[in-house]
């Protein structure tokens, strides 16, 4: 006759297997999902960085001869105050540059997200341009801080605000 510890020892061992498969896939679970949290904020992150970069590389990119093109880089990429201010002054600076045959050629160096939630992020961007003119035909190199606030619209990042910083 079979005694009835003899048949709950394996019936326990089976229950606490199963416990413990639970809990492992729970946990898996939860590390999944959190991975995906984590590659989600880098790519946010990423992506207003990159856009952030191509905007200070933009705004410290022009020559005379092309500056129509060059500032609607600059507008294709802004919203906000940022965009109405540059619009606003736009034909002001183009009579100077037209003027001076300036040029300005930029060059990032650095790069960081400061802040940044799923639909906006501020941006330090470090940015070494060489500007030329009818003064100084040689160029004269200048090295820019720039602090941009980013906003996301849709999948694509825009400046809502620019600051040079030092």
């Amino acid at each position: 006759m079979t005694s009835g510890k003899s048949r709950r020892g394996p019936l326990i061992l089976a229950w606490a297997l199963s416990v413990l498969l639970v809990v492992a896939l729970a946990g898996t679970t939860l590390s999944v999902i959190a991975l995906q949290k984590q590659r989600a904020g880098d790519s946010q992150r990423d992506g207003a960085m990159k856009a952030a970069r191509q905007l200070a590389l933009d705004f410290t990119t022009y020559d005379y001869k092309t500056w129509d093109a060059d500032a609607k880089r600059v507008l294709d990429d802004s919203t906000g105050q940022f965009k109405q201010e540059f619009q606003a002054g736009t034909d002001s600076v183009k009579a100077e540059v037209l003027t001076n045959k300036a040029t300005s050629k930029g060059d990032v160096k650095e790069a960081a997200v400061v802040s940044n939630d799923k639909d906006s992020a501020q941006v330090l961007v470090i940015v070494n341009a060489v500007v030329t003119n009818t003064a100084s035909t040689q160029g004269v190199e200048r090295r820019y801080r720039i602090k941009l606030d980013m906003v996301r619209d849709s999948d694509h990042w825009l400046t809502a605000d620019l600051q040079v910083v030092g």
